[in-house]
Parts: structure tokens; C-alpha cells; sequence
């Protein structure tokens, strides 16, 4: 019994490892303090130096602030110490994204679910802007509001069916201006790119002449040769399949050479090995003849294998839902996996000894002055650790077997 015990806690204590590392795999996230999160929502963007990063994972208010979640690929981090992340306009719609910018790259890296220093620019008031002008431009200002106002008096159907015929138009517009605005350093990488490559022709404009002219003499040549057009039609789809075929032989050719070195020398003893194999092929013959009806019954069970796998697809759901109801089960206890094997090696260990009769346990009892004097304090020389770190009673402390919180 004790044998059958200690398998069953074993077990239980793999497959708690097993739901631990299925449900702790994902990807890499970080956390942000801010004072609201105005504008923002969860799957805003998170762009990391230009580039689409992440998304916002999830928002929540913890002492009237907000606590940001950041969802960042894998790609992108780990981060490093120093990192921080602010609060940008993503376009002149209202809409925001997360900005990530990294701490140098000397400093330590920050594991999963590190914090971040939030940085949040103040809003700039309409009034604030107002009064930044001088007394002649708020004059002309109120003009224009003024001349404005009086066009539209009377007209502010005609007004208003022009904003909604622009609508559409003006969505538009504004998605333009946020993947402009999120891919602006790849934006600005490929005209710094453009601008250097239209330098270099600049200044080989005389080659550039030549090499014009001596294609379109030798166009002029090709276009005087009959049927050349029918063959020139054909070419196209032709170029497309080649272009395929021959996008994958890199990959397939970096795959086969190590193959190869590595089959070099079975080959060398291959010949003589096949003269070997000859006689056992003429041999396995009658038995490869016995094994026709072993393939045939090898049939009818593949054709049974669609209800099997049906069955089985239908009690997934049943199994992924029992689980999923375990996690928190197994979240509350991993922390004392170290206490719960140290039990059963301990009552293993215990039960292991026996004599003519069987195993026996040996019990020791421990007793002291506080076991019959009661105290609401401890004895002298005597310490007591009320919260101790999981796994500590073992020798094995597991100090973060609490989780990563708000410091």
C-alpha cells in the first residue's frame, strides 16, 4: 500500500509539471503603471523602435492607477534594465499606442512579467494653446470664426451632408495615418535607402546612357526577328514557375548537403553490403508472401481508425475543460511539490524496513517543555517561521513561488 501510494503521489506530482509548463508557455509580457490609460484598450498596438511589437494584453486600476499589461513578440525581448514605455498618439483621431523603448543592452535582461517605468505626456488644453498666441492672432482667429460662422448661416444641411459624404473618406484617411504612423522608421529606412541608391545613379549617369542605348539597339534587334512575339508571350507563366521551383532549391539544398557529408562514408561500405543482402532478399520472399493477410486485416483497422479519431476528437473538449478546471488546483499546489515528494520519501523510507512478519514503521515521537507548559511565546533558544517560502522545510526554498507583484 505504501508503495502504491507514494507511485500515485509521484504522478500526480508529474502531471502537475506537465499542466505547469503547458499552461505557463506563451509569450513574453511586461507591466506598466500609468496614471490613466486613456485612449487606450486592449489589442492596442505596442511598437518597439518603429515596428509593430505587441499588442495590450489587458488593463486593470489598482490604488487610482491604471496597470498595463504589454504583450510583446518574442522577437523583441527579452528587455533589458532601464526599459520604459510611454504613451504616444497613434493618429490625430484620438487613438494611442504604446511606445517601448529599450534600456541598454549591457544591463540585465528582464524576466517575464517585469515592470516598466510608465512615462505619460500631460494633455495640452485648447485653452492653454489659446493663450500661447499673441493679442493680434487671437484677433485674427476670432475673424476667421466670425467669417466662418457667417458663411454657414443657412447652409448647415448642405454643411452636414458634405461631413457625412466625407466620412468614409475620412476614415480612410485616418487608417493611412496610423500605418504610416506605426511603420514610420521603416517608412523613413526605405527613403534614406532610395535617396542613397538615386545618388549613385546620379553619378553614373554617363554608364546609365550607355547601357540605355545599347539595350534599346539590342531591343530594336530582338523586335525585327519573326515569332519572336508568340515565344515572348509564352515566357511570363514559364518564368513564374521557374522563379518558384528555384526559391526552394536553397532551402532544399542546405538540407541535403549536411545529409550527404553525413551519408559519405555508409556509402563507401554500401556496395558490399548490398552484395550481402542479396541471398536474405531471395529468402524474405516466402515471408513477405505470409504477410499478405496480416495487411489486409492492417486495412480493415485503418478503415475503422475515422470513428476512432472521431471518438477521440469528441472526448478532447470533456478533457481540456477537466484540465482547465485542475489549474487552479495545481497552480495552489506546485509551490509545495518539493514538500509533498519530501513527505513521500519520507513515509517510503519509513515503510521500507521489514522482518519475518513484514514492512514495519517505526514511530519517534518528539516532545519539549512547550508541548506541556502552554506559552503564547516560544521557549528560549527556540524560533518560529509562521510564513515560511515553500519548499524551505526540504532544504529546497522556492522564493518566487509567489508570483511577480506591483514593488
Amino acid at each position: 500500500m505504501a508503495r502504491r501510494a507514494l507511485l500515485g503521489l509521484v504522478g500526480l506530482a508529474l502531471v502537475g509539471g506537465l499542466v505547469m509548463v503547458l499552461t505557463r508557455g506563451g509569450g513574453y509580457t511586461v507591466t506598466v503603471v500609468l496614471p490613466n490609460a486613456g485612449n487606450l484598450f486592449v489589442g492596442s498596438t505596442v511598437t518597439y523602435d518603429g515596428y509593430e511589437a505587441g499588442t495590450v494584453s489587458d488593463i486593470d486600476v489598482k490604488d487610482g492607477r491604471a496597470v498595463v499589461e504589454l504583450s510583446v513578440d518574442e522577437e523583441f525581448g527579452p528587455l533589458h534594465d532601464g526599459a520604459t514605455a510611454e504613451v504616444v498618439w497613434k493618429a490625430a483621431l484620438g487613438e494611442r499606442l504604446v511606445r517601448v523603448v529599450d534600456g541598454d543592452e549591457d544591463n540585465t535582461e528582464l524576466p517575464d512579467g517585469a515592470m516598466l517605468r510608465g512615462i505619460q505626456r500631460e494633455p495640452v488644453e485648447l485653452d492653454a494653446v489659446l493663450s500661447a498666441l499673441d493679442p493680434a492672432t487671437r484677433e485674427h482667429l476670432a475673424s476667421l470664426v466670425t467669417s466662418l460662422r457667417t458663411t454657414l448661416s443657412g447652409r448647415e444641411p448642405d454643411a452636414n451632408a458634405s461631413l457625412r459624404s466625407a466620412g468614409p473618406a475620412l476614415r480612410a484617411l485616418g487608417v493611412v495615418l496610423r500605418e504610416i504612423g506605426a511603420d514610420g522608421e521603416a517608412i523613413k529606412q526605405i527613403v534614406q535607402q532610395f535617396d542613397e541608391t538615386m545618388q549613385i545613379l546620379g553619378s553614373r549617369d554617363k554608364s546609365l546612357e550607355q547601357v540605355v542605348t545599347s539595350l534599346a539597339a539590342t531591343t530594336q534587334a530582338v523586335a525585327e526577328q519573326d515569332g519572336l512575339g508568340p515565344t515572348l508571350e509564352k515566357l511570363p507563366p514559364v518564368l513564374d514557375r521557374a522563379t518558384r521551383t528555384l526559391g526552394r532549391v536553397p532551402r532544399t539544398v542546405e538540407v541535403t548537403l549536411p545529409l550527404l557529408e553525413e551519408l559519405a562514408p555508409a556509402t563507401y561500405h554500401l556496395k558490399s553490403f548490398s552484395k550481402n543482402l542479396k541471398p536474405l532478399l531471395q529468402d524474405l520472399r516466402p515471408t513477405v508472401a505470409q504477410l499478405r493477410p496480416t495487411l489486409d486485416s492492417l486495412s480493415r483497422l485503418l478503415g475503422l481508425t475515422p470513428d476512432l479519431l472521431d471518438a477521440g476528437i469528441a472526448t478532447a473538449p470533456g478533457i481540456d475543460a477537466t484540465l482547465t478546471g485542475l489549474t487552479p488546483v495545481l497552480d495552489f499546489l506546485r509551490p509545495y511539490t518539493p514538500e509533498l515528494a519530501g513527505w513521500a520519501t519520507n513515509w517510503g523510507s519509513a515503510g521500507g524496513n521489514y522482518d519475518a512478519n513484514g514492512h514495519y514503521v517505526r514511530f519517534h515521537i518528539l516532545t519539549g517543555p512547550e508541548a506541556v507548559i502552554p506559552s503564547s511565546r516560544p521557549g528560549p533558544g527556540v524560533t518560529q517561521n509562521l510564513t515560511p517560502d515553500p519548499g524551505s522545510p526540504v532544504g529546497q526554498p522556492w522564493t518566487d513561488a509567489y508570483g511577480s507583484e506591483i514593488r
